[in-house]
């Protein structure tokens, strides 16, 4: 079952230099059920809305100082802000304001003195409309992002067809191997298939869509299958894989777990030399987990490129590189970590000495979790 974060009170920033007003409108606002923020000027409004977001701004018109004029552009300039509706307290002698305050973005207007009802009904309109908005764009996102992942995890299989395929082609291929990737077309196919399945079985709620299992893997046949699978790759690039280590199980999902690791072979593959090895080792140099390390000799990842290696849609360049770009789309390592770390461990990368990459991987010992 997902966590969820209990729902907080919508909380209300209150700007006014008199201090009368401010405690009529927080007694006001507290007892509908909103939390409310106090601030007596324009500036100290500003800097409490940039420590604490606020869901909505009721502020004065005319104060000294930072003006309720100034204070709305300072807001609707702020990134963080820009989407905090702003609602504005006016006399009736100001009204001719009223035009400036909304070319400055202001959504509302309440005149003074007010109807508490009235008051009350303009905030929940549109603190119910900030958040409608903003819900909306994360189901937008979350869309957005089933898309890309769903694409993405299809690609590792489809990419192993297409390999197995070309080799097919060979004039000169053994029937032993003619066979051997005949089962890898077959393979990779059953775990498409295998994939979709869940995706619809689990499309019924987005928010589901990556919610992993808890399974004991053992390592050593997953590093062996994720090898088998990128064999046809590794051939057509003239690059050997070498698995080595212990045998060892971890607690995690067996079906992320075989995409992570592919992942990271095939990018391997994707920009190792010809004629270099990549070497696959499974350890447990730290107490309580285990270890999964893919190394490379490829260019490596330059400084300045390795704060984007785990973003979604980074791309990262390698200089003195041939390798093809068509098929990334820059999701691959963002999630590989978001699974890694959901299953309780950690991804990283680290340069390899003599030159390369080496990314790697730990998850707890399946003795260690069930413990």
């Amino acid at each position: 079952m997902p966590f969820s974060a209990p729902a907080r009170e919508p909380l209300i920033l209150i700007v006014d230099d008199q201090a009368a007003n401010i405690q009529l409108l927080g007694h006001m606002l507290s007892d509908a059920g909103y939390d409310v923020m106090p601030a007596n000027s324009g500036e100290q409004a500003l800097a409490r809305a940039q420590a604490r977001r606020p869901d909505l701004v009721l502020m004065d018109m005319m104060m000294p100082g930072m003006d309720g004029f100034e204070l709305c552009r300072r807001l609707k300039s702020d990134p963080n802000l820009l989407e905090v509706p702003a609602i504005f307290l006016t006399a009736a002698t100001e009204r001719e304001f009223l035009v400036r305050a909304f070319e400055l973005g202001a959504v509302d207007y309440i005149t003074k003195p007010f109807v508490v009802e009235e008051l009350l009904a303009r905030v929940r309109t549109h603190v119910n409309l900030k958040r409608a908005t903003e819900h909306l764009r994360l189901m937008v996102r979350e869309r957005d992002d089933v898309t890309a992942i769903v694409a993405h995890d299809l690609k590792n299989p489809i990419s192993n067809i297409r390999f197995a395929a070309q080799m097919l082609r060979r004039p000169s291929i053994s029937a032993e191997r003619h066979a051997g990737l005949v089962d890898d077309i077959v393979s990779c196919c059953d775990e498409a298939i295998e994939f979709i399945q869940r995706f619809l079985q689990r499309r019924a709620a987005i928010e589901r869509v990556r919610m992993l299992e808890s399974a004991v893997v053992d390592l050593g046949q997953l590093a062996d299958r994720a090898i088998a699978r990128q064999q046809a790759a590794a051939e057509a690039r003239g690059v050997r894989l070498v698995r080595g280590g212990k045998p060892l199980a971890a607690q995690g999902d067996p079906a992320a777990l075989r995409n992570v690791l592919q992942n990271l072979i095939g990018n391997a593959i994707r920009y190792a030399p010809t004629g270099s090895c990549i070497d696959v080792q499974i350890d447990a140099d730290r107490p309580g987990y285990a270890r999964v390390f893919v190394m490379d000799r490829g260019p490596g990842i330059p400084q300045a490129e390795r704060t984007k290696l785990f973003q979604r849609f980074a791309r990262i360049a390698h200089a003195g590189t041939d390798a093809d770009e068509s098929l990334s789309t820059g999701l691959g390592l963002a999630i590989a970590r978001d699974d890694i770390e959901q299953m309780g461990g950690y991804l990283w990368f680290e340069p390899r000495a003599g030159g390369g990459s080496v990314f790697a991987f730990e998850l707890p010992l399946a003795s260690a979790a069930a413990s």
